[in-house]
């Protein structure tokens, strides 16, 4: 009895399970139709009727879909063939590449359909007929000529890397950063064509600005953290590389402590490659905090009439009150900064701006003794207990980080 009441049981289980399954691919099947992708709308109308073959509104779907998927795609196909054959440039690589991948979706409903459950009623006898093909050439001959368009484009790319550096006997590091982007692009189309990672090793070190870091603090305030946030936002970027020290006569120098004018001697006119390109300067003219307080305290009395109850039929009518303070706090801070970037050669400002940043606190708590329902309308909102005073110093550093990383973004590109 017990293994006849078991096997009741994972009967139901599984019932239950095979309904969830062809549901939610149906489900997955009417998202993908919306969304006009009818390859997926079609597959998954598939999928839910293999679950259950009398699912009539997965048949409806499947048939809206699968005539759609093959339609619109091929035609899709054809016209991206019109503009890709024959070989033009890298847009040909692409389309072909969108050309190769369409075909393996189409084949998917294919391979599908092989599994298409004999029990379905459809509306149109001959769909499956009427809509099944054999991609195998199409497929075959798309990836031939896709692998010979990633080649030709590998190649372009890799011809106008070596290009940009054969006319200087002296690249300069734009012209490392340019080559070195193309590189990279013919390495997207054929892994490491032609030995191509070693040249895109040498172009990315060699393209890299060189840059030493400075700081002048105001007065007692440090401003550590926002300095290191700083330096770490530089050295996001691909090309920047970060110059903390160098040897002066075998004598260790920290370039973060010395003086600009003094790192600019450093740097020799006559040498090929400068221990430093750049100096990026920062210098805290100013700092103020209004420490945050009470500026204001608001009393407030209030009394309402509510219902209570006595017993399990009867009501009575009490007054409420509520009796406290709105306590409103008010702090703000400023910080002004002035940023230079340099050339470390030349010594010429490449960017000089006066960044100045205020940040301002506003918030409100409440003390009452009382009943809450009393409270008056919109006091809910209020805490109870004063917030956590947020730290003055982190704010407006934040919002002069914002700043600079606009300056870091815009004179250092990826």
């Amino acid at each position: 009895m017990k293994k006849i009441l078991l096997l009741c049981i994972s009967l139901i289980f599984s019932n239950s399970i095979s309904g969830q399954n062809h549901r939610e691919f149906n489900r997955i099947a009417n998202k993908a139709f919306k969304e006009r992708d009818y390859i997926n709308a079609t597959i998954y109308s598939i999928k839910s009727l293999q679950v259950k073959n009398n699912f009539k509104t997965a048949a409806k779907l499947f048939e809206r879909s699968i005539s759609l998927a093959n339609t619109n795609n091929l035609s899709k196909i054809n016209r991206l063939a019109d503009q890709a054959v024959p070989y033009k440039d890298e847009q040909s690589a692409i389309q072909m590449k969108e050309i190769y991948t369409t075909y393996n979706r189409l084949n998917q409903i294919q391979s599908e359909l092989i599994y298409f459950p004999k029990k379905v009623k459809l509306k149109n006898k001959n769909i499956i007929a009427e809509n099944t093909y054999d991609f195998t050439n199409e497929i075959n001959n798309s990836k031939n000529l896709l692998n010979e368009y990633n080649n030709r484009t590998a190649e372009n790319f890799y011809y106008e890397g070596n290009l940009i550096l054969s006319q200087s006997d002296s690249p300069t590091k734009d012209e490392y950063r340019k080559a070195h982007r193309l590189y990279v692009k013919s390495d997207s189309y054929v892994d490491n064509y032609n030995n191509v990672n070693e040249l895109i090793k040498k172009t990315l070190e060699l393209g890299k600005v060189k840059i030493a870091i400075t700081k002048k603090n105001y007065t007692n305030n440090n401003f550590n953290r926002l300095h290191d946030q700083i330096r770490d936002k530089i050295f996001e970027r691909r090309f920047t590389k970060n110059i903390t020290s160098i040897l002066v006569n075998e004598v260790p120098i920290n370039l973060q402590d010395s003086d600009p004018g003094y790192i600019k001697s450093l740097v020799k006119f006559d040498s090929e490659d400068p221990i430093i390109d750049e100096i990026f300067e920062l210098v805290y003219i100013n700092f103020t905090t209004n420490n945050i307080r009470v500026i204001n305290s608001i009393p407030f009395r209030n009394s309402v009439q509510v219902k209570e109850r006595v017993n399990d039929s009867t009501t009575t009518s009490v007054t409420k009150t509520a009796e406290g303070r709105v306590y409103e706090l008010y702090g703000n801070a400023r910080l002004e900064m002035n940023l230079t970037i340099s050339d470390a050669l030349y010594g010429n400002a490449l960017i000089d701006e006066k960044i100045s940043k205020y940040y301002e606190y506003k918030n409100s708590y409440i003390a009452y003794k009382g009943d809450k329902r009393a409270l008056p309308k919109g006091y809910l909102r209020y805490s109870t207990t004063r917030p956590v005073d947020p730290n003055l110093q982190l704010q407006v550093e934040e919002k002069a980080l914002n700043r600079i990383k606009e300056i870091i973004k815009s004179r250092y590109e990826n």
